[in-house]
């Protein structure tokens, strides 16, 4: 089935399910309808908009109702779906885990305030669905008809605080480890040694047939990345320093790390981050993520995007890093004859500069493992969520079907007043 079909497949399904809900509650809806004729709840001088207000709100309603649904059976779908394709797909990356996936949706506001997205919009929507039930019911002043929707909700509400308080400290602690890990990598991604090495074409096919090509993203890495291009941009910083500053051999290393180009950025900085994002482009050539890396490094991700603090305004990395290969700078940069040749010989500001990477690429390589192991030991995952609100859904589904529109009071023995007679 194509895509296409599976969503007008879909969109019928729930068209039928609206159709049936909506005659099934069209006489508890005309009373809504009959009583705030006689007392408007809206715009009490003009009794048709308060009336139009009110088929807005239930059309709302019905759709709220239909997108949770379709939210939980969709989430339980991927869970099932990942879980299985976890003992057949090779070379995972994190988000093909059922624990990790969720991390795509965690929104970093600060230190404090850090939250699963898709989480916080299911259980507002939950919040807006019993606003609507309590204004039909206020109107009708029936409090039976809509009962079972309005413990479902209740339901959602309590399981999603005691989920989310259970949750709190890990949610936190992912949220700052991703957050930094962000910041880190983007903050030291070398956009001028990308561009000035032609690393990626951004800009044109290679020939009519390049239908691989997409503007504007890192194409062709695989044919333009190699270490020659690190030792070439490394040299001809060196080189403008001697040009503009002094010979290298004439600099100590604390001079060294003063000296700023005609833009006034350090040149140490430039050369670190060269090392920096050579090291992150071979994890995803070697790891063969050439597609991911297209994206990653794409102009719009990498140049123009702004806020790197926040994390749903930049593509998340870790999400394509790989299960079994979490070691993003497993090579060792040596002081070998061409890179001798691209220092000038300097080894003192070569080490200085190694120490200043091998900094960065320790502080990243340790938050990646914290926060792996947190979402895999720690954090419950959010389809544990879904999986409950399921269960739940359908225990009431078999109440509602045995007692119409009692509530479910009815079957506890005390209910009925003749009990301790």
């Amino acid at each position: 089935m194509s895509y296409f079909n599976y969503i007008k497949e879909m969109f019928l399904i729930f068209m039928r399910i609206f159709i049936n809900y909506y005659n099934d509650k069209k006489e508890f809806f005309d009373l809504v309808l009959k009583n705030n004729l006689e007392d408007p709840i809206f715009c009490k001088n003009f009794k048709e908009v308060s009336n139009i207000i009110l088929y807005l709100l239930w059309i709302f309603l019905i759709i709220s109702l239909l997108w949770i649904l379709y939210d939980i059976f969709l989430n339980v779908y991927k869970y099932l779906k990942m879980s299985t394709y976890q003992y057949f797909k090779q070379n995972q990356q994190f988000n093909d885990s059922p624990l990790l996936k969720q991390l795509e949706s965690i929104y970093y506001l600060n230190d404090y305030v850090i939250f699963d997205y898709n989480f916080f919009l299911f259980v507002t929507t939950i919040i807006f669905i019993l606003i609507k039930i309590e204004i039909f019911e206020r109107v009708s002043k029936n409090t039976t008809s809509l009962y079972y929707i309005k413990l479902f909700s209740y339901i959602t509400l309590i399981i999603s605080v005691i989920y989310y308080l259970i949750n709190y400290n890990s949610i936190i602690l992912i949220g700052k480890g991703i957050n930094s890990i962000n910041r880190l990598i983007y903050s030291n991604i070398n956009n001028e040694f990308i561009n000035s090495q032609k690393i990626c074409n951004y800009l044109f096919k290679k020939n009519d047939y390049d239908f691989d090509f997409s503007y504007g993203k890192c194409n062709h890495l695989r044919e333009n990345f190699n270490m020659t291009k690190l030792y070439k941009y490394i040299k001809s910083l060196i080189s403008e320093i001697e040009q503009t500053k002094a010979p290298l051999s004439n600099l100590s290393v604390e001079e060294f790390k003063q000296l700023k180009d005609k833009n006034g950025r350090l040149y140490k900085d430039k050369i670190v981050s060269a090392f920096f994002t050579f090291q992150l482009l071979k994890y995803f050539v070697d790891n063969d993520l050439i597609e991911e890396a297209k994206t990653f490094f794409s102009a719009f991700n990498t140049i123009y995007t702004p806020n790197v603090n926040l994390l749903r305004k930049k593509i998340n990395p870790i999400l394509y890093f790989r299960l079994d290969n979490m070691l993003l700078f497993d090579d060792i940069y040596s002081f070998d004859i061409r890179m001798s040749d691209s220092f000038n010989n300097n080894k003192l500001i070569y080490n200085y500069i190694y120490g200043e990477y091998y900094k960065i690429q320790d502080t990243i390589q340790n938050l990646v493992i914290k926060v792996f192991n947190i979402a895999n030991k720690d954090l419950i995952s959010i389809y544990v969520y879904y999986f409950i609100l399921l269960i739940v859904i359908i225990i009431l589904l078999i109440l509602s079907y045995l007692l119409g529109d009692k509530p479910i009071t009815t079957l506890l023995p005390f209910y009925n007043q003749n009990f301790f007679k």
